[in-house]
């Protein structure tokens, strides 16, 4: 296997465990390699790299490889289309955008953001760079989220692990809480907004019926997922301003405890939290950490 090759897997693996994934089997197969892939949620996908006339390239497999896919930036082609664009879904404004950030992160908060879209914000964001935040660097994500501060047309909803665990330990279905907390979010920015053509929200769910109930739009607003979400201009803001506001909880927990907490839910969030625990005690983990992960196991 080429040296060129094996930086190429090694960094495609990395970026799958930075997104909280972790392998669980590999092998050699035709042409480049192959990884058994699951996250802490236990969603399951397989990951293929190939080494072609043409260069490198990946696939994503399995019942849950448009997840994976995601967290890799890949380009598998949907209605979408791969990049963030105006309206690739054919919407129309005003609409209302709606993804989340920490679901898929041991420690720290899970939030959920929203953002409002019309003529003239998406005008001012023809040129601004702003696209799924999976792409960007916590540096380029604070400063996209302060352009998108100051517009003024975006809302989010946060749950730190100590108000987290006992929601989640009450409600038992992660995506009902998500549901839940979109729906709180999106109804308080449309109070300050005004009422949307359409709400666009990142799928995290396969069923919709229990976002849509959540949001409860009144007649006449349409409340739409889509895989890939982030396709759209929309959906990509929150998914900014979602991510920006997980970041800050991880901050405000490094600060309050005196030690870093990765994102994730790889290897260095296992070794941090077992640093934690020797230092802080078991029971205080529902202070920092979602408590019903498989990562807890390994602590």
């Amino acid at each position: 296997m080429a040296a060129g090759f094996i930086t190429y897997c090694n960094d495609l693996v990395a970026r799958a465990k930075h997104a909280g994934w972790k392998v669980v089997s590999e092998k050699t197969i035709p042409y480049g390699r192959q990884w058994q892939m699951e996250d802490a949620a236990g969603f399951k996908a397989v990951l293929n790299a190939y080494s072609g006339k043409k260069g490198f390239s990946f696939h994503v497999g399995g019942k849950d490889a448009e997840r994976l896919n995601e967290a890799l930036g890949g380009t598998t082609p949907t209605a979408a289309g791969p990049a963030t664009s105006g309206d690739p879904f054919g919407l129309g404004v005003p609409r209302v955008g709606g993804d989340e950030s920490g679901k898929g992160d041991f420690f720290g908060p899970l939030v959920v953001a929203a953002f409002y879209l019309d003529e003239a914000t998406a005008e001012k964001l023809k040129d601004s760079g702003i696209g799924d935040s999976k792409k960007f660097n916590d540096k380029q994500i604070e400063k996209m989220a302060g352009v998108l501060d100051k517009l003024q047309c975006g809302a989010f909803a946060r749950l730190m692990p100590r108000e987290y665990n006992p929601q989640y330990a009450k409600i038992g279905n992660l995506n009902v809480l998500l549901a839940k907390m979109h729906g709180k979010c999106i109804n308080a920015l449309c109070k300050v907004t005004g009422q949307p053509k359409t709400v666009l929200v990142d799928q995290f769910a396969r069923d919709p019926r229990v976002l849509v109930k959540a949001i409860a739009a009144p007649a006449g607003v349409q409340v739409v997922t889509r895989t890939k979400g982030e396709a759209d201009l929309a959906v990509a803001a929150a998914s900014i301003i979602a991510r920006a506001e997980f970041v800050r909880g991880l901050k405000e927990l490094e600060t309050e405890f005196g030690q870093s907490f990765p994102p994730g839910a790889g290897p260095p969030v296992i070794k941090a939290g077992r640093e934690f625990v020797k230092t802080f005690g078991r029971d205080q983990l529902v202070n920092v950490a979602k408590l019903h992960f498989k990562t807890i196991d390994s602590l």
